[in-house]
């Protein structure tokens, strides 16, 4: 059980990082069931739960990291990362629940764009 709600985000960012560690994003499997398994798992985790943080949330260290996982979360932490992956890649089948204060901002630019094709 992790301390709080947290998110994965495999973003620009996480990938920039991956391709400076491991070469590439496409070794993902291999990085995470190699000879550093655990240690790529810590940093990988580390890099995507910062990059889903919130900006005023203090960044999260890969010791920090490494307390939230153990042997009977491990692989539903390597199941959540590959997920992170795939909705960054692919998006998501289903569009994020919005409140209404979205949808007032989404119209408002709506308006807004179509009052300047006028």
């Amino acid at each position: 059980m992790l301390d709080k709600e947290r998110h994965l985000l495999f973003s620009l960012n996480a990938i920039d990082e991956m391709q400076d560690k491991f070469g590439g994003f496409d070794r993902l499997d291999t990085v995470l069931s190699g000879k550093d398994s655990i240690k790529n798992l810590r940093w990988l985790l580390t890099v995507l739960l910062n990059e889903g943080a919130a900006d005023d949330e203090e960044p999260l260290t890969e010791k920090q990291v490494g307390k939230l996982i153990h042997t009977g979360n491990f692989a539903d932490v390597k199941a959540a990362i590959f997920k992170s992956f795939s909705m960054g890649n692919n998006g998501t089948p289903e569009p994020p629940e919005r409140d209404e204060e979205e949808e007032d901002d989404e119209e408002d630019i709506e308006k807004n764009a179509t009052a300047g094709k006028e």
